[in-house]
């Protein structure tokens, strides 16, 4: 990752999610260890947070940001209700929360142009495109996805919507959804790792430092697209492979067992690599094979286990 110069600004939305804290932590890095006020977050709510670094963060409500918080700022967007959420809230309220989300943000830009823009699309607005999946969340990213870009050409900034689909690696939350996490807990506490997936599984994984770091830098840089692009992993793995891999960095050597499986309806979330990793050429990044990720993952939940011991 590039430094950038001591005179850039960032703003964050959304600093308290995986992505989030990993971009922070990215951040932090970027500024020689202290991100020393250059860098500027808003949540759902005010409060504070304390990074990795010790660093004490004061976050502010989305709704107080203003023009002068943009201001040739770069702009890292990630706040947004998630999958989840849809189900629970339903469409309308869903839609309504993140128009209003996006809105508070057009706004401010609106208002005083940043330095650069990146806006955390998902692969669902990739199947949503397709026509294959529906869900609110990704026809809702889809639209998000046209409101930014639109802004950009006609603002004259450069924007980056970049449809993030599996990530890896340090701050992983949720720890049961995901399946790297979900197996190396299996591993450490079951000493044998179930694969629960009854039909086969396809996926790939994107180390979130390296997700954060082209960020960074294609912000620094001033890279932009005229369209989405799609930030995801180069090694295609089935959850028995992924599984494996767990299995070869834990120190238990744990048995993997698996479910009866329906060979004639396999899952696949997979996004285009060549775009990853066209853009990381043109910024000069290197990206992290598969099985640095797992084992990245595996550290920080033993990093952190140890930390709540």
């Amino acid at each position: 990752m590039a430094h950038p110069p001591a005179s850039s600004r960032f703003v964050l939305t959304g600093p308290s999610g995986w992505i989030g804290r990993a971009m922070l932590d990215a951040l932090s890095r970027a500024f020689d260890g202290r991100l020393g006020g250059r860098v500027v977050t808003f949540g759902s709510r005010a409060r504070s947070m304390t990074l990795a670094s010790g660093e004490r963060l004061e976050v502010r409500a989305l709704d107080t940001i203003g023009p002068d918080d943009v201001a040739g700022a770069h702009v890292i967007h990630l706040a947004y209700l998630t999958k989840e959420k849809a189900d629970q809230l339903g469409e309308s309220a869903f839609n309504a929360t993140n128009d209003a989300i996006d809105d508070a943000l057009l706004a401010a830009i609106g208002m005083a142009a940043p330095a650069s823009l990146f806006v955390s699309s998902s692969g669902a607005a990739a199947l949503a495109e397709r026509g294959g999946d529906q869900h609110p969340y990704g026809l809702a990213k889809l639209r998000q996805e046209a409101r930014f870009i639109a802004w950009g050409k006609s603002a004259g900034i450069p924007v980056i919507a970049g449809r993030i689909f599996n990530v890896a690696g340090p701050h992983i939350n949720k720890l049961q959804s995901y399946a790297i996490s979900n197996f190396a807990l299996q591993a450490r506490e079951q000493g044998e790792i179930l694969i629960e997936a009854q039909v086969p599984v396809f996926r790939s994984f994107l180390h979130v430092d390296d997700l954060c770091t082209l960020v960074i830098d294609a912000a620094v840089q001033g890279v932009g697209r005229d369209r989405p692009i799609d930030l995801c992993g180069a090694e295609v793995v089935e959850m028995e492979d992924l599984a494996v891999l767990v299995a070869e960095a834990s120190p238990n050597s744990p048995k993997i067992n698996r479910r009866p499986v329906d060979y004639t309806r396999p899952s696949l979330y997979l996004g285009d690599h060549a775009q990853t990793k066209v853009l990381a050429m043109e910024l000069g990044d290197r990206l992290s094979a598969l099985p640095l990720q797992v084992r990245d993952t595996i550290a920080w939940l033993d990093r952190t286990s140890a930390m709540q011991q």
